[in-house]
């Protein structure tokens, strides 16, 4: 028994003729017709690309495309199987791919035809195949000009036209082993298009900064086995990267002290180590530990300098003075001459009355009397306690817009405010007068019972 498919009143057999946006409009045919044809409108629907250069991630041996088949005619109540077959196309080297059997049951008049292409044998170069209805099966061919479909294959990479500007800044210069990086480190094979906002038509900068920190940390996280080759930007510190720990840090910690971002971004800068691919040859190297050393007291001596440059800056923050150490923390080392600065709450240069304070307990301010007073209370608290800011324990009162004593217990005894710095006062001035005379700083008589 046999049931008619109303949708295809219309359908025509004689041969059409392409253009790149003609539709093929074939003749009405015998609706008696026993054929299959490849459903498609225009000229260029026959002519299939795939490029295994979009297909990164997990590195798959194939990829499957779909072809629309549908066909013509009356439906029949038995199961039918249509031939698919492949030629080659003449001047390519023909493209490996593999087609299940095909079979209509009694009630499909249009499926998708599964074909199973194997990723090229070589990059750069466009394989191609023909895949064609040969009516051989129980379906025949139905409309001239819609039973073949040519497939270009090939694996080919172009740099995305989104890489100029911050995308060089921080994902460092186009390369093909570097964008398949990043798309398996991402998952993504498009990962690109995260990194432009189209709507606004500029780059997404967060996206990008983040890429390159989860790339770098991913890149530096465990010691390769082989050299590193992706040459990922190292940010400078000014650009505060939330880079993680590297896997020589641990190595040169003697000389590094504990690891912080913006240390690993400075040191690795001033060593001339401004990506991944150069800073694991660096640290890799023969010659590493020799410069760790020729190079490490000068930097632990400009570590110790930022870090009182970055207390400078906290100090009309909300940051509470037990909370600096998770900051920005360097030992203060006391074989060490230090270059220090004066503490703001010592300079006060909004006048919030701090420095008369100040100067009541310790006079006029010297940058050896402040390194001597840094060394006596990293001393006396003991490294795990110390903090620098703790010696002048003042906070900014933002309501009032004046000072207020931090209410942070500091010190190995947990001292806070005013009793804090009466205690940093007393152990300071004990220490100075055990000084011999010509050697003693000018520290005041205070009562502080």
């Amino acid at each position: 028994m046999k049931r008619s498919i109303h949708y295809i009143i219309w359908l025509f057999c004689i041969p059409f003729a392409f253009t790149a946006c003609e539709e093929s409009e074939p003749e009405l045919f015998n609706e008696s017709a026993n054929g299959a044809y490849f459903d498609y409108q225009y000229a260029s629907d026959f002519e299939k690309r795939l490029n295994f250069g979009e297909y990164i991630v997990g590195n798959p041996d194939s990829v499957t495309v779909e072809l629309k088949v549908k066909l013509l005619g009356y439906l029949m109540e038995e199961s039918r199987t249509l031939s698919v077959k492949t030629k080659e196309v003449d001047g390519y080297e023909p493209a490996e791919v593999t087609i299940d059997n095909v079979t209509f049951s009694g009630k499909e008049y249009e499926k998708n035809i599964a074909v199973k292409v194997k990723r090229p044998a070589v990059e750069e170069t466009v394989y191609a195949i023909c895949i064609y209805l040969d009516g051989s099966g129980d379906i025949g061919t139905g409309i001239s000009g819609k039973n073949e479909i040519n497939l270009y294959v090939n694996e080919s990479y172009e740099k995305p036209e989104v890489w100029y500007s911050h995308v060089e800044t921080y994902l460092g210069d186009w390369s093909k082993e570097k964008h398949k990086f990043l798309a398996e480190h991402t998952g993504n094979n498009h990962f690109y298009e995260n990194l432009f906002d189209r709507n606004m038509g500029l780059h997404n900068f967060d996206s990008i900064v983040n890429l390159n920190v989860s790339t770098v940390n991913a890149l530096l996280g465990e010691e390769p086995s082989e050299p590193i080759t992706i040459d990922i930007p190292i940010l400078k510190e000014t650009d505060y990267p939330n880079y993680s720990e590297p896997y020589f840090w641990e190595k040169y910690k003697q000389e590094l002290g504990l690891f912080r971002a913006n240390k690993f971004c400075r040191f690795t800068n001033m060593l001339g180590g401004s990506n991944t691919r150069d800073v694991a040859a660096l640290y890799a190297s023969s010659e590493a530990y020799q410069r760790m050393e020729e190079e490490a007291d000068g930097f632990h001596k400009s570590d110790v300098l930022e870090m009182l440059n970055e207390y400078y800056r906290y100090a009309m923050s909300d940051y509470p003075i037990s909370e600096y150490k998770n900051l920005i923390w360097v030992e203060i080392k006391n074989s060490v001459n230090y270059t220090v600065r004066i503490p703001f709450w010592w300079e006060d240069p909004e006048n919030l009355g701090t420095a008369d304070i100040v100067r009541k307990y310790f006079g006029e301010y010297q940058n050896d009397k402040y390194q001597f007073m840094l060394k006596t209370m990293m001393k006396e608290d003991g490294i795990d306690d110390f903090i620098a800011a703790s010696i002048l324990p003042f906070a900014y009162d933002r309501e009032n817009g004046t000072y207020c004593w931090d209410e942070s217990p500091l010190g190995k005894n947990g001292l806070s405010g005013e009793n804090r710095l009466k205690e940093c006062y007393r152990i300071i001035k004990a220490a100075n007068d055990k000084r011999p005379p010509s050697r003693r700083f000018d520290i005041p008589e205070v009562d502080i019972d």
